[in-house]
């Protein structure tokens, strides 16, 4: 049985302030969580006011709208499940972070197409107004490094947004690639890539429409000099342990760019070259037999004894410290792992659920210990309590996360001294040189 709801049209709107509050609250619980790289480099992004569709490849669940909200300098609309906005309160706080609703197939209303036209016209009077808009053209997410096939979405708002207005045949597309080192854990890498604008006037066609095929093609291109694309999908479980060694969160500029050509030279050999696939098929499942319980990160090992980390041992000694300065915002941060631990089942949603938490009652429990450290403070002396109570949380907090990273880079500097130089660990070491060697032939 079909569904009767109201139809909603949202306000056109380029920016709000319910925005631009939450975006420091969501940098902060970003660049807390995750050790962000690249971020500083992003140059390629337009001027505020210019209409611009930000693009990026989705293997992070709800993480990856996040990222783009938490470093693009202009304000990003999105389009989400339209179930969300039944309630009024919610659609009106939905409203204020620039997000408007988009029905699906599953939402089983008669008048679907009616009700996305409206959000796609609504899109469009944003866009001619400046706004900057964000979509994600596979659709929904994979948590596996890999651009999947592209939907029609964008194309036909491309095309529309042409038809209605001549100065929207200019819209900057911005392609945005995110690389995680790791999706859930604690102060893993994660970067951030920026491309040029992909054009797509020249493939306007004559009724209107956009040659939907050649420019997926030409986006899945640009996305794919951005971020880690391993192909064809039956390739992927054995080629990612040697993508991995390499590092690829930490790659930039040429190094990058030889890690991104290598991977499409990959892609092409894969598919004609059966020999050479069936080789590192059978090295790779010797180097999987080899594992068992002493499995370690290839990210550690690297592809030689040279990339054995350099890590700060000294900062070891500052342990202590970083506990200590964690004091404050320690008891919420336990509720919040374990809370997630217990009803996320799903790795690539980890991240966003410690995240969104965090970014509400970590303030809240700095307010609360301020408060309370103010109060029991001696006259005169409550607001240097409370200051210095909030400075401790929020610093602290940070200092903690600086630790965790280190505390990262000295394991995994154990782990590539232990796996290249410990005698028991040869026959691991030998499989593994050889299923490199099978990758790289």
């Amino acid at each position: 049985m079909k569904k009767t709801r109201p139809v909603f049209t949202p306000p056109v709107q380029v920016s709000h302030l319910y925005y631009r509050l939450a975006r420091i609250l969501v940098w902060g619980g970003l660049t807390r969580y995750h050790k962000v790289q690249g971020a500083k480099a992003l140059t390629e992004i337009p001027p505020a006011g210019t209409p611009a569709i930000f693009v990026s490849n989705h293997q992070n669940g709800m993480m990856d709208p996040l990222v783009s909200c938490a470093f693009v300098p202009q304000q990003i609309h999105w389009l989400t499940r339209a179930d969300v906005f039944w309630n009024g309160a919610a659609r009106h706080i939905m409203y204020g972070f620039n997000q408007m609703p988009i029905y699906r197939q599953r939402d089983r209303m008669e008048d679907i197409r009616h009700r996305n036209d409206i959000i796609f016209n609504v899109c469009v009077d944003r866009l001619h107004a400046g706004a900057a808009m964000g979509i994600f053209p596979e659709g929904n997410h994979n948590p596996f490094p890999s651009l999947r096939e592209f939907k029609g979405g964008l194309a036909e708002l491309l095309a529309r947004s042409a038809r209605t207005h001549e100065s929207l045949k200019h819209i900057a597309v911005m392609p945005v690639g995110v690389e995680y080192e790791d999706y859930s854990e604690f102060r893993r890498q994660l970067r951030v890539r920026t491309g040029p604008a992909v054009p797509f006037h020249d493939l306007l066609l004559e009724d209107g429409t956009l040659d939907k095929t050649a420019f997926n093609a030409r986006l899945r291109g640009a996305l794919a000099e951005l971020v880690v694309d391993i192909q064809p999908a039956d390739a992927q479980p054995y080629l990612h342990p040697a993508v991995r060694a390499a590092r690829p969160t930490e790659l930039e500029g040429g190094a990058w760019l030889e890690m991104s050509q290598t991977l499409d030279q990959w892609a092409k050999r894969w598919a004609s070259d059966e020999s050479w696939a069936d080789g590192v098929k059978s090295a790779h499942e010797a180097w999987q037999a080899t594992q068992g319980k002493a499995f370690g990160r290839p990210e550690a090992w690297g592809r030689s004894p040279q990339d054995i980390r350099n890590a700060r041992v000294w900062t070891r000694i500052l342990t202590p410290l970083a506990w200590l300065a964690n004091v404050p915002t320690w008891p919420t941060e336990l509720l919040i792992r374990r809370f997630v631990a217990k009803t996320v089942r799903k790795a690539e949603f980890v991240s966003t659920m410690r995240i969104g938490y965090g970014i509400l009652l970590f303030p809240l429990t700095w307010i609360l210990t301020s408060l309370l450290a103010g109060g029991l403070a001696p006259d005169g002396s409550g607001w240097l309590a409370a200051g210095a109570m909030w400075v401790w949380g929020q610093g602290g907090s940070r200092f903690y996360a600086w630790a965790q990273s280190e505390k990262h880079g000295r394991a995994d500097a154990k782990e590539g001294e232990s796996f290249w130089h410990d005698n028991g660990r040869v026959n691991q070491r030998k499989a593994w040189q050889r299923y490199l060697e099978a990758v790289h032939a």
